[in-house]
């Protein structure tokens, strides 16, 4: 009877997991706009010029394709690659991390703690939530605290939210 009880739960355990990665119930790596996901390397591309949206799924990297700016989201744990000449706008979740590559102009928005990389000649201003912790790398002492949680590297502080009404 023991030879039995153990391949029986074995199965049983085998075919649960099983279950939860063919999709029954586990989140499938997609996203909208237009833009292509490979669920492998938990990797979408977003082309230049559109927005793009992966929801619901963590550990994901999005990356901008081309020279046009792409305006992207994605939850936790994620990681923004914004390349070439334009730059993106980008909403980020917790533990996000962001590259703005090129000469291209950045805008994050980091729901939670995120890192964010502005290298070369690139500008980033990054709007960090309340309460979360953001940091800005390869910008030298030229980081700029703009207030309200946003700061600036290597362009000028964007106007408050409500300066325009």
């Amino acid at each position: 009877m023991t030879r039995l009880t153990l391949p029986l739960t074995f199965s049983l355990t085998l075919s649960l997991g099983l279950g939860a990665c063919d999709g029954g119930g586990a989140s499938v790596l997609e996203c909208t706009g237009t833009c292509s996901c490979v669920e492998e390397t938990r990797t979408c591309t977003c082309q230049g010029g559109t927005d793009c949206v992966v929801e619901g799924a963590s550990d994901v990297t999005l990356n901008c394709d081309g020279n046009a700016r792409c305006d992207l989201a994605c939850d936790t744990n994620c990681v923004v690659n914004c390349p070439g000449t334009a730059g993106c706008v980008a909403s980020l979740g917790a533990a996000g991390r962001g590259v703005c590559n090129g000469t291209g102009s950045c805008d994050y928005t980091c729901r939670g703690d995120c890192q964010i990389d502005c290298p070369g000649t690139s500008s980033c201003v990054v709007r960090c939530a309340a309460g979360a912790t953001c940091t800005i790398s390869s910008c030298g002492p030229r980081v700029m605290d703009c207030g309200d949680g946003v700061q600036a590297c290597r362009t000028a502080c964007p106007p408050p939210p409500d300066a325009g009404a």
